[in-house]
């Protein structure tokens, strides 16, 4: 870099040119601007005011004889990552707004109509001030941000905010030219109303125009051309809706079309850049006392930051300069982060540079008082209203990444520090092998400040725990890093790292290092369990608020959210329920309590020992809840599994009673449907000879799992983990089989499970009139319990709705009372029991049953 760099170096005699500035350079003070420099807060004014050192300005700092500054030519232009990121959402939620009008598109009328009796409700006086403030401020308002930017000595995003508003209003007139000629397609239909004279316009050219251009202008956090261009459009916005002319989704997405256009200018032109040259973030630190002597630049985004060493008489300085142009690429990445993972598990990003550096300062500090080395700062200071400077004294160390062993000494001091930072509950969460540094008096250290906390919670702590038991098993592996863990922390606090032990919980360096070595978190798990064998399993805490499964079931949710309403579209509502026979609702809420009595029987018959009815019961309720956030079989397993060993069941045999109660439940199951399909004529014919068909789709299927059993991998998968919980289950198998009575309620419970579900969908069925065969709604309930299992939505939301719906139109019952139908089974069957699901499961766990 010193090659190409620029070298700025100012021969003359004296001090920084900015005496008066008052910037604090220490990190226990509040960091302060004086007026003379800084007119506006930081983060509100405006991109590319004039300040010292900005390209194109003849106001940069003299630097004392003997101070050097080396630094490529900073860009007058940049592309901000957080122009990017509004541009994404901007461009979702305009997608989500089509998507409203589009399932709302029988309703948006009257919505808009009820909109526009309540504003035009508004007193007549600030009606008729509104109309000018909008005449007027279309008008004037363009002057003044004009102007504005002059002001400011900015022509050139004076133009390029005009050009991009030229641009927005012919994409309005194309568009408007589209609808008027018939070729707007699924638009005309969304965004305009049929009129005398062809359809309504389907953006306002206004609005649209108006805010390409402020957003390009960069008007937020201007004292008053913001508050008045947020007044102009909210007049425009309501005299439009009030006139008529058009449609409340035309207005929403002409404010977003108008957004995503000036957006996609910033990006493709950029902005003025507000990045301090070198030389003034040199004079901010030599003006608090840091003796500089050359500060060069070494990387220009480090994570966001651009980072200088600096020399000083007495040793070197790590410099970081926090800029607002790639302020948003750190604090982006953390944001995804903090959407992936549940809440405590990630810091959210700072929404400041303020913020930023005084959590930077604060961690800093934080580290040194307990006396753990780490960055230290000596200085910190805003440079500019648009950055910040923290300046660092590093620790010296060689990081884990460049070691391949650890001797006794080494391991014990990282211990150490890991008991320091448990014990003062500062959490660092980038605790990885490029982070932890070893020096040769086997002292560690810490590379970083990480983007932790102070007061932390106890599941961040956990994570760092294991963060650090992972970085030291790479380098040592994992039986020297449990040993020299239990050795200094003890066996309670190794082991609390054993619910977060999971990739997702490492950082960035830690989890790559572990793509080399996939054994390690595995073995280093067995090893944690391992000592203290005869406890009780623990399951591993869920951190991904994002997951693969969650997308796809927000997705087919959606799907069957989609086709739910499209149906209820087509009810009348009220003259179906008033037309209802309620008897039948009665006896529909009597079989639905009788499910509940048939999954206890099941569970009840699948156990050697005795359980209490009631009890049972109220679990059987509990899942019904639990049944809310979770799959119905994840809930039915986990709940009933702890029901059990609460009880007196070990581990292992409530496991199995709970799996042989679920192949009770799937014996009833088909057998009751393959009756069904038989009396419904649906099924095999009474003389059982099976079509040509079946036979060859279940030759298919038996040599399809042949091939299965071909694989290498399929066949580890069963023995590793399918033959042992069939193990574990056949003992309790056999013993259900040598008692006729268990057996009896076994089977007993399970029937009544399933054709409690059947006589409950049928006594739905007939309330609204319906007069299809009991054995062709039986077959209706097990299609859809079909789909409610593949579903991945709790309770198979969505998915059983729309697939009973649809079995019942299919055997004659029409649409409106199909549909009534379904939803009054669905309220008896699963809503209702909510609420009693969750008294039931706060009962259960305040007697200490689950």
């Amino acid at each position: 870099m010193p090659g190409d760099a620029e070298k700025a170096r100012t021969p003359t005699e004296g001090t920084p040119t900015r005496p008066s500035r008052q910037s604090d350079h220490t990190t226990g003070e509040t960091m302060r601007r004086t007026a003379e420099h800084v007119h506006e807060p930081l983060e509100e004014q405006a991109v590319g005011a004039p300040v010292g050192g900005q390209p194109g300005t003849s106001d940069v700092p003299e630097l004392p004889p003997g101070v050097e500054v080396v630094e490529p030519p900073i860009p007058g232009r940049v592309r901000r990552p957080a122009d990017g990121v509004r541009l994404a959402v901007a461009v979702v939620v305009l997608l989500l707004a089509l998507v409203i009008a589009d399932l709302t598109s029988g309703t948006g009328g009257t919505v808009q109509q009820h909109l526009t009796d309540v504003t035009s409700g508004l007193p007549r006086l600030l009606l008729t001030l509104l109309g000018w403030l909008s005449g007027i401020g279309v008008l004037l308002l363009p002057i003044g941000v004009g102007a504005d930017l002059l002001v400011r000595r900015r022509p050139m995003q004076l133009i390029q905010a005009l050009g991009t508003a030229v641009v927005a209003g012919v994409l309005v007139i194309v568009l408007s030219l589209l609808v008027q000629s018939g070729n707007g397609g699924l638009l005309t239909e969304l965004l305009t109303r049929p009129t005398p004279t062809g359809h309504t316009a389907p953006l306002d050219i206004v609005v649209v125009s108006m805010l390409a251009l402020l957003t390009v202008a960069d008007v937020s956090g201007r004292k008053w051309v913001s508050p008045i261009a947020t007044g102009v459009v909210v007049a425009t916005l309501v005299t439009t809706l009030l006139s008529g002319a058009m449609t409340l989704a035309a207005l929403t997405c002409s404010l977003l079309v108008g957004w995503i256009v000036g957006l996609a200018s910033r990006l493709v032109f950029g902005v003025s850049s507000t990045r301090p040259p070198g030389t003034e973030v040199a004079a901010v630190l030599l003006s608090g006392g840091i003796a500089l002597t050359r500060l060069e630049l070494i990387d220009a985004n480090d994570s966001g930051d651009r980072r200088y060493v600096g020399s000083t008489p007495d040793g070197p300085l790590d410099v970081h300069v926090i800029d607002r142009d790639t302020f948003g690429l750190a604090s982006g990445r953390r944001l995804l982060r903090v959407l992936r993972l549940r809440s405590g598990f990630t810091r959210p990003p700072s929404l400041s540079l303020q913020s930023e550096i005084e959590h930077r300062a604060l961690m800093g500090l934080a580290l040194h008082d307990a006396g753990i080395r780490a960055p230290r700062p000596v200085a910190v200071s805003e440079v500019g209203p648009f950055s910040a400077v923290i300046a660092y004294v590093e620790p010296a160390g060689t990081p884990l990444t460049e070691l391949t062993d650890l001797d006794a000494t080494q391991l014990e001091a990282i211990w150490h520090l890991a008991a320091t930072l448990q014990r003062r509950r500062i959490v660092h969460r980038q605790l990885g092998p490029s982070t932890v540094l070893v020096d040769d008096g086997a002292q560690v250290a810490l590379a970083q400040l990480g983007s932790g906390d102070v007061a932390a919670d106890d599941i961040s702590l956990r994570i760092d725990l294991a963060q650090l038991l992972t970085t030291v098993a790479l380098t040592v592996g994992p039986r020297r890093a449990v040993e020299s863990a239990v050795s200094v922390l003890g066996e309670d606090v190794a082991l609390r790292a054993v619910p977060v032990l999971q990739p997702v919980a490492l950082s960035s360096d830690a989890r790559a290092a572990l793509k080399a070595s996939k054994s390690v978190m595995g073995e280093l798990r067995e090893r944690l369990v391992a000592l203290r064998p005869q406890a009780e399993p623990v399951e591993p805490v869920q951190l991904r608020r994002i997951s693969i499964k969650g997308v796809v079931t927000l997705v087919m949710g959606g799907i069957a959210g989609y086709l739910l309403l499209t149906q209820l579209a087509q009810v009348d509502i009220a003259k179906v329920v008033s037309t209802a026979d309620w008897r039948w609702a009665v006896l529909l809420l009597v079989f639905a309590a009788a499910t509940f009595a048939g999954a206890s029987l099941a569970l009840g018959g699948a156990v050697q020992i005795r359980l209490r009815f009631v009890r049972t019961y109220m679990t059987q309720l509990a899942v019904a809840f639990t049944g809310l956030v979770a799959p119905a079989a994840v809930g039915n397993i986990a709940l009933n599994t702890r029901y059990l060993q609460t009880s007196g069941l070990s581990p292992t045999v409530a496991g199995a009673s709970v799996g042989v109660a679920q192949v009770a439940q799937f014996c009833s199951y088909f057998v009751l449907l393959v009756i069904s399909g038989v009396l419904a004529g649906t099924g095999p014919a009474v003389s059982f000879s099976p079509s040509p068909i079946l036979v060859a789709g279940i030759l298919a299927v038996v040599i399809l799992a042949l091939g299965l059993l071909a694989v290498p991998r399929i066949r580890a998968v069963l023995t590793d983990r399918v033959l042992p919980q069939v193990r574990s289950a056949l003992p309790q198998v056999l013993a259900v089989l040598q008692h006729p009575r268990k057996l009896v309620q076994l089977l007993g419970g399970a029937l009544l499970l399933d054709m409690s579900f059947v006589a409950a969908l049928v006594c739905a069925t007939r309330a609204f009139g319906g007069e299809a065969p009991v054995a062709a709604i039986a077959v209706v309930y097990f299609a859809g319990a079909i789909v409610g299992s593949a579903v991945p939505t709790p309770g198979g939301l969505g998915g059983i709705e729309a697939a009973m719906s649809f079995g019942l139109i299919s055997i004659g019952v029409d649409s409106g009372t199909a549909v009534s139908s379904v939803l009054l089974y669905r309220l008896a069957t699963y809503w209702l029991p909510i609420p009693f699901g969750w008294f039931s499961l706060s009962r259960l766990q305040k007697v200490g049953v689950i």
